[in-house]
C-alpha cells in the first residue's frame, strides 16, 4: 500500500502540537556502499554518491562529479560531504571521485582516473537515476588541476585511458583554486616549497620541477592544451587572495589566458580567503556555484 493510500491516524492526545508535513523539503541521503568504478595498480578505486532526497526513488536528477583536493595524496571521500549539501538540495547528485594517489602513479594518471569515473557513472546512469543531459565536473587544490586538465582535454582523446570509448557531453567545469601551471607556481609568495624535489609536483611529475624540465611542467598545465577557435564548456573558477598553498595568481594567469583566447569563463576572487576552507562554503559562495549550474543545467529533459 502506497503512502497515498495509506490512511491518516485520527488519534489525539491532550497536549499534542500538530506540524503540517513539507513535501517539497529536499534532504541530502548519502548511498551506504561505495561504488567500485575501476580497478588499478591492484587497488579499487571508489566513487561515493550523495543524493537529492524526496521521497522519491525514481526521480533523474543532474549530476556533479567533485573531485578532491589531497595533494594528489590519498584522498577523504568524506571531506566535503556536508560543505556541499545545498548544491545535492538545490537538485544535484554529488559524486566524489577517488584517483590513485602518488607516490606512484605520475601524470596523466588522475586525470585518467577522473575520466574513467565518468565513463562508469555515464554507463550506469539509469541505474544511479542520473541525468545523462546534464553533467558537471569540479575540483578543488590538485582536484581542481584534475577539473581543469578535463575541461581543456574533454573534447580530444588526449590524457585519457580509453582514447576510442567516447566521453559523455560536460555542460560546465568549476575550478576551486587549483594549481594551473607549474611552470609558474614557484614564482609566487607560498609557504609550500614547490620546487622542492620531494614536493608533491614534482611527485606527480616524475622529476625536479626545475627550468631544465620546463617541457615536462608544461604539459601537465591547462594552457598546454588550450587552443583558439576550439570549442570549450563554460568554466566557473573560484580561488582566495590570501592562498597560502596555491598562489593567487594561478588562477589570475589562469583567467587571462582564457581571456586572451576568448573563452567563456567567469573568475571569483574570495576576498582573505586562504586555501579552501569555510570561506568557500558558506551562503554568498554556495549561491554563485547553485546558480552557475543552474544557468548551463537544460530544463526540457
Amino acid at each position: 500500500m502506497s503512502n497515498n493510500d495509506f490512511p491518516k491516524s485520527k488519534a489525539k492526545v491532550l497536549g499534542m502540537k500538530t506540524i503540517m508535513a513539507d513535501f517539497n523539503h529536499v534532504r541530502a541521503r548519502v548511498e551506504p556502499v561505495d561504488y567500485v568504478y575501476t580497478r588499478k595498480n591492484g587497488q579499487n578505486l571508489h566513487v561515493r554518491l550523495i543524493y537529492p532526497d524526496q521521497g522519491d526513488d525514481t526521480r533523474v536528477y543532474p549530476l556533479v562529479v567533485h573531485i578532491q583536493g589531497s595533494g594528489w595524496f590519498k584522498q577523504n571521500l568524506y571531506d566535503h560531504m556536508y560543505d556541499f549539501q545545498d548544491i545535492v538540495t538545490s537538485g544535484y547528485i554529488l559524486a566524489i571521485v577517488e584517483y590513485l594517489p602518488i607516490p606512484g602513479p605520475t601524470f596523466p594518471s588522475h586525470v585518467e582516473d577522473a575520466k574513467t569515473a565518468v565513463r562508469y557513472l555515464a554507463k550506469h546512469a539509469k541505474e544511479l537515476r542520473i541525468d545523462l543531459n546534464n553533467l558537471f565536473v569540479s575540483g578543488d587544490s590538485s582536484g581542481g588541476h584534475t577539473a581543469l586538465m578535463c575541461w581543456a582535454t574533454w573534447n580530444s582523446q588526449q590524457l585519457d585511458a580509453e582514447p576510442s570509448e567516447p566521453l559523455p557531453e560536460v555542460k560546465a567545469f568549476i575550478n576551486y583554486y587549483g594549481v594551473a601551471d607549474f611552470t609558474s607556481i614557484a614564482d609566487y609568495a607560498s609557504t609550500v616549497p614547490h620546487d622542492s624535489p620531494s614536493s608533491p609536483e614534482n611527485l606527480l611529475l616524475g622529476d625536479f620541477l626545475t627550468l631544465n624540465d620546463r617541457e615536462k611542467a608544461l604539459r601537465a598545465s591547462v594552457r598546454y592544451y588550450l587552443k583558439k577557435e576550439t570549442d570549450y564548456a563554460p568554466l566557473l573558477i573560484m580561488h582566495g587572495n590570501k592562498d597560502r598553498i596555491v598562489p593567487f595568481e594561478q588562477s589570475v594567469e589562469l583567467q587571462t589566458y582564457c581571456q586572451e583566447l576568448g573563452l567563456d569563463t567567469s573568475f571569483y576572487c574570495i576576498d582573505e580567503a586562504d586555501h579552501g576552507g569555510p570561506a568557500f562554503y558558506h551562503e554568498d559562495t554556495l549561491n554563485i556555484i547553485i546558480d552557475f549550474l543552474k544557468k548551463h543545467t537544460q530544463t526540457n529533459r
